[in-house]
């Protein structure tokens, strides 16, 4: 039994018929009707229109640190927990050990032998102005102060790396009592987030003990899909659902490297705005707010989610003329089921098919490929 082929078919066939211009699809005045094509005009966006979109809350790399042990030893005491706010200099954990103690004692010496070196230099100076000794005699002795001044220096910088401040470093020379326990402090303003370490544990030098982070700044990685990556451009605000701030981040940067997974490229915006009330880790909703002037120097128009096609990873839409269909590329912004915000080179009085988008898509593809 042969079968007859829908009636769309033939009608498809009938109408491929040439073009009247390079990308032009004639279509006869009453095929229009018989394809279910229905006409409409765009219309003009609101002056900032939102792209929705997933992100993930990181913390920037610089406001992320980790505390470690100065110094091998036993740590004595910790003096915060995991959620507790801390500020810059605040003493976080105590430890003792012989290392700590013989790093003094090593700071004490060089001190004494840099004392007794400058004294030796300023000795031999007065004896050599007075010509009782030679000149090598002093340049010797100007040796061995600058060797003795240079140890001081290099003690004293170890004991600012193991965590003394300056204060504690003029009482060790001045009063030459060792320090029983070290203090380690809080190298940031910020909140603890973990704890590596428990009391009554010996440490390793540069083991970890706190992860502390400065919550005050936070990144927003977006992930974007690559078709609409060009709707996006540095400084858009980016809203977050759910949340009391409006738009309380600002787009800083776009990735250039494409996640093979998702096909999507990330977005960074930089949350800095008191009491979001988001914490590092978390997946919220946003919409990337994109100011109609500054997404294109083309303006932004709405039309149904029909009128939109899509062929060799671009958009187009089909653009009424007197004789057919020309073919209009576009640049998607947003879309939901109902309508797709686009910025294209068009107007208000433009008609564009948006319905029987499918046929007239099927007669621009017979024609090859587009120009």
């Amino acid at each position: 039994m042969i079968r007859k082929k829908p009636l769309i078919v033939g009608v498809l066939l009938t109408l491929v018929i040439g073009v009247a211009a390079a990308d032009e699809i004639v279509v006869a005045a009453d095929e229009v009707t018989n394809l279910g094509i229905q006409l409409a005009t765009p219309q003009k966006a609101l002056a900032t229109t939102a792209m929705e979109a997933t992100a993930h809350v990181a913390i920037p790399p610089m406001g992320d640190v980790f505390v470690s042990a100065p110094q091998a030893g036993l740590l004595v005491r910790l003096n915060v927990a995991i959620g507790d706010e801390v500020s810059q200099g605040q003493a976080i954990a105590e430890l003792q050990g012989p290392e700590f103690l013989a790093l003094q004692r090593e700071f004490l010496d060089a001190l004494n032998t840099n004392l007794l070196a400058q004294d030796n230099y300023a000795r031999d100076k007065q004896l050599h102005d007075e010509g009782i000794i030679s000149g090598r005699r002093l340049q010797e002795t100007t040796t061995r102060a600058r060797i003795a001044t240079t140890g001081i220096n290099e003690h004293r910088q170890l004991l600012k790396f193991a965590g003394l401040t300056d204060r504690e470093i003029r009482a060790l020379e001045t009063k030459q009592l060792l320090l029983q326990t070290l203090t380690i402090r809080a190298p940031i303003d910020g909140v603890v987030l973990d704890r590596m370490a428990i009391a009554g544990e010996r440490v390793d030098r540069m083991s970890p003990v706190y992860r502390i982070a400065d919550l005050s700044v936070l990144w927003l990685e977006i992930a974007v899909p690559r078709e609409k990556l060009a709707a996006v451009r540095t400084g858009m605000n980016v809203a977050i659902a759910g949340y009391p701030l409006d738009s309380p981040a600002q787009v800083t940067s776009i990735a250039k490297s494409i996640d093979p997974a998702t096909q999507a490229i990330t977005v960074r915006a930089i949350l800095s705005e008191a009491g979001h009330g988001l914490s590092p880790g978390e997946f919220v909703s946003v919409k990337i707010v994109a100011d109609s002037a500054a997404t294109s120097d083309r303006p932004l128009w709405v039309v149904p989610a029909g009128a939109v096609t899509r062929r060799d990873e671009k958009h187009y839409v089909f653009i009424r003329t007197l004789s057919g269909f020309n073919t209009c590329e576009v640049l998607v912004v947003n879309a939901d089921s109902r309508s797709v915000t686009l910025s294209a080179d068009i107007d208000s009085d433009t008609s564009i098919a948006i319905s029987g988008v499918s046929a007239l898509k099927a007669l621009w593809s017979s024609q090859g490929d587009p120009g």
